[in-house]
């Protein structure tokens, strides 16, 4: 942490403790998920089936499609910040070279080809506003979300000095490119049934 960092924000380094603290009490059901962030401490409610079956039918069409030792992983939570842990919907991660965990969550990004978003109700703005920039600054290659409102599929990539280079949208049940780490394109048409 730098001095700038703890000047502008002194309860940064506080927050990931707090969180850790909350998260082995047993006064909250252990379905719901905890993130921080410099706005604070954030409760997300388990999602429902529609955004449960759009991960599973993602999960489907991207497992047979990565090279081994590349692993579909998810509930993950990453330190992406002093003070800030997100825990991604869905994680494309390179098992070789993926970050030290400890107490719980990831320490960095390290071995991530992708962090995946399915907005819901409560976590929309957060899902596309904030969390693009913050995966972009951890230098996560690609982000994709699903945006159950508009019925797109976003693809932010290339990550450079904390934001995205590039970013396509497409219309649910159009073909997705997802650029490098995986050059290939998956069929979105699986979200028609669930949007």
């Amino acid at each position: 942490m730098t001095d700038a960092t703890a000047h502008s924000d002194p309860l940064a380094p506080w927050r990931l403790t707090a969180l850790r603290i909350l998260r082995e009490s047993d006064v909250f059901p252990e379905s719901l998920r905890w993130e921080a962030s410099p706005a604070g401490l954030l409760m997300q409610v388990p999602p429902g089936p529609a955004h449960a079956n759009i991960l599973a039918d993602l999960r489907d069409l991207l497992e047979p499609r990565l090279p081994g030792g590349i692993h579909v992983l998810e509930g993950i939570p990453f330190v992406l910040a002093v003070g800030t842990e997100r825990t991604p919907d869905l994680v494309v991660v390179d098992q070789g070279s993926r970050a030290e965990f400890r107490d719980g969550h990831a320490l960095s990004a390290s071995g991530v080809w992708m962090f995946v978003e399915v907005t819901s109700g409560n976590t929309r703005r957060v899902d596309l506003r904030e969390k693009p920039g913050e995966y972009a600054a951890a230098e996560v290659p690609v982000t994709l979300i699903v945006d159950r409102k508009t019925h797109e599929v976003i693809v932010h990539f290339e990550p450079v000095n904390g934001k995205y280079t590039y970013t396509e949208r497409v219309e649910a049940g159009a073909d997705v490119r997802l650029p490098e780490p995986f050059g290939f394109t998956v069929d979105s048409g699986f979200l028609l049934d669930e949007l």
